[in-house]
């Protein structure tokens, strides 16, 4: 049986899915929840009755070895919620552009190519993968998905003394089609931290082939 919940969280997901923080400055967070030493906040994006969403957590991997399973994005289909489909479509070290297809229950499912980028910080070991939508670098629009255009957000990994990483993902999107704002922005909140959950469960997954404290 397909609930509302279980709509929401697969609209959340075009938010997250979508792998520096948005350009935009905005007015001060407010939490949403804390659970499980997630923390999930967000605040308005003015005029558009939508809200950007952040999620803080600590990880005990350092930021390489959650780079590595950030940057596997041949790897998402295996783990990552109602993700239909991820073609690569351009890649280089520290740069590529991604194709994506969301299975959505009730509405009908979305589609979008991003532009994801990785900065390292030599220093100070931090590292971000930013993402933003580039819908004219991938394939032309199809009408069995509705097309989402504007989304952007970030991954960052800073190094904690202990050899783990502070974690921090934000995100803001509009999911397009005739989703209203306010089921967009209760679904956003809730997948926020089931995406970050899997995640880190993905790298401890890969640790017994990786290793676990490698700098």
């Amino acid at each position: 049986m397909i609930t509302l919940r279980h709509t929401l969280g697969h609209v959340g997901l075009l938010g997250v899915l979508l792998v520096g923080c948005p350009a935009w400055a905005g007015p001060s967070w407010e939490q949403v929840t804390e659970a499980d030493g997630m923390l999930v906040e967000r605040r308005p994006l003015p005029g558009t009755g939508r809200y950007e969403v952040r999620v803080s957590t600590y990880a005990p991997f350092p930021p390489q070895v959650i780079f590595e399973t950030l940057w596997r994005h041949e790897e998402y289909e295996a783990f990552v919620p109602y993700l239909k489909k991820l073609v690569i479509l351009k890649q280089s070290p520290d740069e590529k552009v991604t194709y994506e297809q969301i299975k959505m229950p009730l509405v009908t499912d979305r589609d979008y190519t991003v532009r994801v980028t990785a900065d390292h910080d030599p220093t100070t070991g931090r590292i971000q993968v930013s993402f933003v939508s580039a819908p004219e670098d991938g394939p032309p629009e199809n009408p069995t998905y509705v097309r989402v255009k504007d989304i952007q957000g970030s991954w960052t990994l800073v190094p904690t003394r202990d050899g783990g990483s502070a974690v921090t993902y934000v995100v803001a999107s509009n999911p397009g089609g005739a989703l209203p704002s306010w089921m967009a922005n209760a679904a956003q909140s809730n997948a926020v931290r089931d995406l970050v959950k899997a995640m880190l469960d993905r790298v401890k997954h890969r640790l017994p082939q990786d290793g676990t404290r490698r700098q």
